[in-house]
């Protein structure tokens, strides 16, 4: 899969028939995929290239910062996970102000027809674009009319009575509920980032942890977490405790992940921890022998 930074890289030559899907896709859940798997049905029918449009950094980032989500991927992680989905390309375009001025219909002709030549457009039941959020899906798909290019509205998706959306996934792994949240993203949440230097403690009672410092704006609710952690190219099984380690009185927030069966120096090295079911809240134990008995049953 090929990432192309901005507008003025893609090659209508390059990528004939582009089959577009519009969105931001934070997550790549199953609403998203279910997207990405319209686009590649209907590019491999029509010869076309599949092509994931979407914007860096989120809009609401540069409209109104306060106001903007935290994310559930950063940028090259939405990427691995959409270049799993069999896309062709990512199409990466700087969300500014000036952008943001353009009306619907000018967004439309200009750049997804002039620019882009798009065949066919593929988007969510509830996408919004233009200036002050005008455009609709249905516009979309009226414009398709007027500028030749088919629009296709994907619905929304449900999975155990709840709507499979970003939002609703935030809500559900800041509360800590990590199994509802892999139902709707089709797989386990994850962060990642560098292994560094922590307090050894858990080294001292015979439970040794990766002080794993996320690269991710959402970390799961404190507790202790059943997890999956990834390195060159492995999984191990472990238990994870997010939060402050009030036996020892902890000030900072800290994901500490405990290996099984593992002995590898991990300081330094990037890992990668999914969330598979929460144990217990985090609580603070009278003694140490109580907290490292509790971790074994853990």
């Amino acid at each position: 899969m090929r990432v192309l930074d901005g507008l003025e890289t893609f090659d209508r030559a390059t990528y004939p028939k582009p089959v577009l899907a519009l969105g931001n896709f934070d997550g790549v859940h199953l609403g998203h995929q279910a997207i990405f798997h319209e686009v590649t049905a209907h590019a491999r029918a029509t010869g076309g290239t599949g092509v994931v449009f979407t914007f860096d950094p989120h809009p609401l980032q540069v409209l109104r910062p306060t106001q903007a989500p935290p994310l559930l991927t950063t940028f090259e992680q939405k990427i691995r996970l959409i270049a799993a989905q069999g896309m062709d390309v990512v199409l990466r375009v700087p969300f500014t102000d000036a952008f943001a001025q353009q009306s619907p219909e000018d967004f439309i002709r200009h750049v997804l027809c002039e620019r882009i030549g798009s065949h066919e457009v593929v988007v969510g039941h509830d996408f919004r674009f233009g200036h002050n959020r005008a455009g609709t899906a249905d516009l979309l798909q009226a414009q398709g009319l007027v500028f030749r290019y088919r629009a296709t509205i994907v619905p929304a998706i449900s999975v155990a009575n709840m709507t499979v959306s970003s939002s609703n996934i935030r809500r559900l792994v800041k509360r800590g509920d990590v199994e509802d949240a892999a139902r709707l993203l089709g797989r386990f949440y994850a962060i990642e980032g560098p292994v560094i230097e922590g307090f050894r403690r858990g080294t001292t009672i015979g439970f040794p942890t990766a002080n794993v410092q996320s690269i991710n704006d959402i970390v799961p609710h404190i507790g202790v977490y059943a997890v999956r952690v990834g390195w060159r190219g492995r999984l191990y099984a472990g238990v994870a405790n997010v939060g402050y380690s009030p036996t020892f009185a902890n000030q900072n927030l800290s994901v500490e992940a405990h290996l099984f069966d593992f002995a590898a120096d991990l300081y330094g090295e990037t890992i990668h921890v999914e969330f598979v079911r929460k144990i217990r809240d985090e609580r603070k134990f009278a003694s140490v022998d109580e907290l490292t008995a509790q971790i074994a049953r853990d």
